[in-house]
């Protein structure tokens, strides 16, 4: 079997390991609800419909065509499927519920959930949604569940990622702008009143229906996401709960609606990014401000790579605390990134003697440190995130030193890395991320 093929095999297999020693901060009765409702719906003859549909709309693209393109094509799809569904449930606002998505293949609670991925979603981030309206009031209480995350960033969207207007952000807080107790502990409150930006406020607007909550989490070993509590305080008086046949039907109409974001994604752009296959391959775009404006910088590119080539990208953190390059397939579905080095932040990387990283993005093990590992692909996009910045951001900063394609045999001069070493590396990298579900 293939690197690839064995790839492919176990994104779709469910995250089991060790026992959870403690409970997750993830782990909630909600989610629980959610999940086992998500796979209920993604059997429905409403979303599995529209499979044939997303095929033939990728199909088109000239990469399905290829033994790549086509190996990674159902996998792509079944993410797609997943992800509208999951975007589906927790849109009621009279209903609210803390709601983990975007996440990779696991298993816990006794259930297998698949991978749910959209536009490449941070690896590193834990994304929770909550779903919200103006006239209303909420109050989301958050306590250190370990070592906090990096970044803890919470913004207030019209709409969930690759939907119309999901970039439009309207309000956002950073760490930086929330009191916290001497515990770590903090409450934000939400509602339609404009209160100072040091209350902890979030202030709602008519189009406003989302909390989008991050946890940047880039030592996956210490750090831990916040345990949330959300209360609706008060607001209009809830109407009839929709049924699971019009949540199949609304996931069904998302899978039509994010379908074509994707595909635009590849050579139009979205948000404040460029199309990550616009351009000539093996470059990264200038550093831009991210949507909302003050949590981060980021560029994008794609990669062509041979089996003997290796595309060599030095970074500079330019003062980030956060700083991490993902790889992607085509489809720009997220790779295997917890038992392959798919991605890297400044946790999981060497630097050089000056402050900068080298990152090795190769098809195979070059046998150095800081391989960026494509799964075997020699087609795919890149994605750099600079966050925790110095205030103000500034656009175009030199964070991207160089990105050269070079031969595998050319390498000679950076560190190296003994096969015993790098396994060791991705175990240590598998029981690490396996903390996100407890332990």
């Amino acid at each position: 079997m293939s690197r690839l093929a064995t790839h492919i095999l176990l994104g779709s297999l469910a995250l089991c390991g060790t026992a959870l020693a403690q409970p997750s901060p993830l782990a909630t009765p909600d989610q629980r609800a959610l999940d086992d409702q998500a796979l209920r719906l993604l059997a429905s003859s409403q979303v599995q419909t529209q499979r044939a549909a997303v095929e033939k709309l990728f199909a088109a693209d000239p990469y399905a065509a290829t033994p790549e393109g086509r190996a990674t094509l159902a996998p792509a799809i079944n993410e797609i499927l997943f992800a509208s569904v999951q975007d589906s449930i927790n849109r009621d606002p009279r209903r609210p519920r803390l709601q983990w998505v975007w996440a990779p293949a696991h298993n816990w609670f006794g259930i297998n959930v698949p991978a749910s991925k959209v536009l490449m979603p941070n690896v590193d981030n834990v994304f929770r949604i909550v779903p919200v309206e103006d006239g209303a009031h909420y109050r989301i209480s958050a306590a250190p569940a370990g070592k906090p995350p990096v970044q803890f960033s919470v913004q207030l969207l019209p709409a969930l990622p690759a939907e119309a207007q999901w970039s439009k952000v309207i309000q956002e807080l950073v760490d930086t702008d929330i009191r916290k107790a001497p515990e770590g502990s903090f409450t934000l409150t939400v509602g339609p009143e404009k209160r100072p930006a040091d209350t902890n406020h979030i202030a709602t607007t008519p189009a406003a229906h989302f909390l989008l909550i991050r946890d940047t989490i880039q030592d996956w070993r210490t750090e831990t996401p916040y345990r949330l509590t959300l209360t609706r305080v008060d607001g209009p008086q809830p109407a009839p709960p929709a049924t699971e046949a019009d949540l199949a039907q609304q996931a069904a109409a998302r899978v039509q609606q994010i379908a074509p974001v994707i595909q635009k994604a590849k050579g139009g752009g979205f948000a404040n990014a460029p199309g990550f296959f616009q351009g000539p391959a093996n470059q990264l775009s200038a550093p831009k401000i991210r949507e909302g404006g003050r949590w981060g910088l980021s560029a994008s590119g794609h990669f062509h790579i041979a089996d003997d080539e290796a595309l060599l990208i030095t970074l500079d953190p330019i003062g980030a605390k956060y700083l991490a390059v993902q790889l992607a397939n085509p489809w720009l579905g997220s790779l295997d990134y917890i038992h392959h080095t798919a991605s890297l932040n400044l946790a999981q990387t060497r630097p050089n003697g000056d402050g900068t990283i080298t990152l090795v993005l190769a098809a195979h093990d070059p046998g150095k440190v800081n391989w960026l590992d494509t799964t075997d692909l020699h087609d795919g996009s890149i994605f750099v995130r600079w966050q925790k910045l110095p205030q103000p951001l500034i656009p175009n900063a030199k964070g991207v030193r160089e990105v050269r394609l070079v031969k595998v045999s050319a390498l000679g001069g950076l560190q190296p890395i003994t096969p015993a070493g790098r396994a060791s590396e991705l175990a240590a990298r598998q029981a690490a991320y396996a903390r996100r579900y407890g332990g």
